[in-house]
């Protein structure tokens, strides 16, 4: 069963560096709160136990998405519950830099 999600974490190169959840997460980036929505989702991802940071460094490097400033997650039991909660937010939430509902990376 997946647990309470994380407070909002500033989305800067300086606070990835000391966030080192250890186990597996369903990570949400989002951006600014506006009149539609507070801290709207604007990428959901999953990693595996004790990759979540690596992941979340990987994507501030390679994208160049300046509307994301805030990342929270959610801890899960195992592997096969993050793959399928990050799937069923994905089609949930519609985020807009998931490319499909239904695709998303684990990193290994």
């Amino acid at each position: 069963m997946p647990h309470k999600p994380s407070s909002l974490i500033l989305y800067s190169k300086n606070s990835l560096k000391n966030f080192i959840p250890n186990t597996n997460t369903v990570y949400y980036l989002r951006g600014i709160a506006d009149e539609n929505s507070l801290y709207p989702i604007y990428y959901i991802g999953q990693a595996k136990k004790g990759r979540t940071r690596d992941q979340l460094v990987k994507e501030f490097f390679q994208n160049n998405w300046n509307d994301v400033v805030y990342i929270n997650y959610v801890e899960c039991d195992n592997e096969r519950e993050a793959k399928s909660l990050a799937k069923q937010e994905i089609a949930r939430h519609k985020p807009k830099y998931n490319s499909a509902y239904t695709t998303y990376q684990i990193v290994k």
